[in-house]
């Protein structure tokens, strides 16, 4: 087990919602020159028809947009952990085309990694009709049910909003996965333990032939001076007793319903509602984010795009940590 910090996080991924006076202490709206820009890079991308995993930063060179990503990487790294680039013009781009420019943007940010089985690096989070969280073959970011607080695999997270919900919902949540250790440690310190040891979670049949269908995972990690959260789906969290045969313990739901709790409180977290052109970037190290059940209009479904990357600035984790950080394996052909 790593060492459990014992002094309360400081600085600005430890914040509070009364931090905060409004979006605009988290929104960046994009200028005209850098659309522009973007689009420029877009159309000497689509001539060039070279696979995504080919593209390099040079052969989509953003030198204004660029210091604005740049900006958006060191918020990300060392300060709040979430920032929200506003104004991409999702609407006059066809889904090609949005696949592409996120693409190039995510290549200034950081390095792209597998978010799945089939090796998707760039994934679709909309309703696949494939049931509720409940279904044990069913990943989160597929169903249109709410979403409890929890992290991704990889350090970044970024969900580029094509459309939004046609009936409403789908209300993004975030809160500090820092500010919830500071909580822990002054009022539930005993229970630290648990979350330092994790959780065993279930593959959700993204395993291979020779693997084992669940894993562990810690929560948090305290590595190199640097406190990490890591904090999972709890819904698979459920399905993965089925397979190991080992039940939770009592204590082990109470410190899973206490994080979800701490993490709720309204003086804790912000909320958001993404329109189309936003894209969202936050920090798993430091953030962890749920969202609101949403409904669709008939024949126009929510969707956003969603990217797992790293940035050049990653902190220093054991590999045995965050046991996807550098993407999930491809397992189905």
């Amino acid at each position: 087990m790593t060492s459990i910090l014992t002094e309360p996080v400081t600085g600005p991924s430890a914040w509070r919602a009364a931090d905060f006076t409004g979006e605009d202490d988290w929104v960046v709206t994009l200028t005209p020159e850098e659309i522009h820009e973007l689009d420029a890079a877009l159309t000497s991308a689509r001539i060039r028809e070279l696979p995504l995993e080919a593209l390099t930063m040079a052969d989509f060179p953003l030198p204004a947009l660029g210091k604005t990503l740049e900006r958006a990487v060191q918020d990300l790294e060392f300060g709040r952990g979430f920032t929200v680039l506003r104004g991409l013009p999702v609407e006059r781009w066809t889904p090609d085309e949005a696949r592409l420019a996120y693409w190039g943007i995510a290549l200034h940010l950081g390095t792209p990694v597998s978010q799945n089985a089939d090796g998707e690096l760039i994934a679709h989070v909309k309703d696949y009709d494939e049931g509720g969280l409940d279904n044990p073959a069913t990943r989160a970011y597929r169903t249109r049910n709410a979403l409890p607080f929890h992290t991704d695999s990889s350090d970044i997270v970024g969900l580029l909003c094509l459309r939004g919900a046609g009936q409403g919902g789908g209300v993004s949540t975030l809160a500090s996965s820092m500010t919830v250790h500071n909580h822990l440690l002054a009022h539930h310190r005993e229970l630290l333990g648990l979350y330092y040891r994790g959780f065993v979670y279930d593959r959700r049949t993204e395993e291979g032939s020779q693997e084992l269908p669940y894993y562990r995972n810690a929560v948090y990690g305290y590595f190199d001076g640097q406190l990490s959260c890591r904090f999972y789906m709890t819904h698979y969290i459920e399905s993965a007793v089925a397979k190991t045969g080992i039940p939770l313990s009592g204590i082990e739901r109470h410190a899973l319903r206490l994080f979800q709790d701490i993490a709720e409180r309204d003086d804790h977290r912000v909320e958001m509602t993404l329109r189309p052109g936003d894209l969202q970037l936050l920090n798993n190290n430091v953030v962890v984010h749920g969202r609101s059940a949403y409904e669709d209009d008939p024949g126009r479904r929510r969707d956003l795009l969603r990217l797992w990357l790293n940035t050049r600035y990653a902190r220093c984790i054991p590999e045995d940590f965050a046991r996807f950080r550098r993407g999930m394996p491809r397992t189905r052909r």
